[in-house]
């Protein structure tokens, strides 16, 4: 049995869910998602698909991760963004496993938050919950840091010559402060060769979203995020954090 079989395994123990993997297609020129004819759960999915804010966010992913209880029963859904598929190539398990840490997170009672704002969530989510997501897919001997550095490198390469970016809207700023505090904590004690060149042109192009990000990451790291009361209060302390950076 393979680590991302075992690990599967444990969290449909824990949760009594099933775990179920969908490769999500964009057909072109129409651009419309594609999604399996058949696959347990596919009502919810679909539903899914059809919420645009849910889709906006989709497709600036790699992947999402869904968790469900309902009528139509228990799921752990994996999306995985086909269009970026030349991204993780190679990679696709530590990518996946990155997806089962924050399933097995929410199985082990560390939730994600539930706002009504999902860019607000999502990022709050990610900041604290990644911390806890590297620790544990290391543990169990998956490279994600590897695939973060592969895209972002790349990122960093196409963006430096770039003397105009644009704009960022709200949601963007908010997901920009969660990559942020990931490269600021991820690789504080080296194995990034791009950190500091990283950290600095979003310093230059973003120097407002600077202080927030240094106050989080700072906070972060002296939390034990694994007591769950600590974990419960970090989600508080970065949404209030996050909330006042886009009012």
């Amino acid at each position: 049995m393979t680590p991302l079989e075992t690990w599967r395994e444990e969290i449909e123990s824990l949760s009594a869910g099933q775990i179920v993997l969908i490769r999500v297609e964009t057909e072109q020129p129409e651009n419309v998602l594609r999604i399996p004819a058949d696959f347990p759960g596919r009502p919810v999915i679909v539903r899914l698909l059809t919420q645009e804010p849910f889709v906006r966010q989709f497709i600036q992913a790699h992947a999402l991760n869904v968790n469900y209880t309902g009528e139509e029963g228990a799921f752990h859904f994996i999306l995985l963004n086909m269009a970026r598929a030349a991204d993780w190539q190679g990679r696709e398990a530590d990518l996946l496993a990155h997806e089962y840490g924050h399933i097995w997170l929410a199985a082990k009672g560390y939730k994600s938050p539930a706002y009504a704002d999902r860019c607000l969530a999502t990022a709050t989510g990610d900041i604290v919950q990644h911390i806890l997501v590297r620790e544990e897919a290391a543990r169990r001997g998956f490279d994600y840091p590897a695939f973060w550095k592969q895209i972002h490198d790349s990122w960093l390469e196409r963006e430096t010559p770039v003397t105009e970016p644009p704009q960022l809207d709200a949601c963007q700023k908010l997901l920009l402060i969660s990559e942020w505090i990931d490269a600021t904590l991820a690789f504080e004690e080296g194995g990034w060769a791009n950190r500091d060149a990283y950290l600095r042109l979003l310093s230059q192009r973003h120097p407002t979203l600077q202080p927030a990000v240094e106050e989080l990451a700072a906070w972060l790291s002296d939390a034990d995020l694994w007591d769950h009361g600590t974990y419960q209060s970090a989600l508080q302390h970065v949404a209030r954090t996050l909330a006042r950076m886009v009012e």
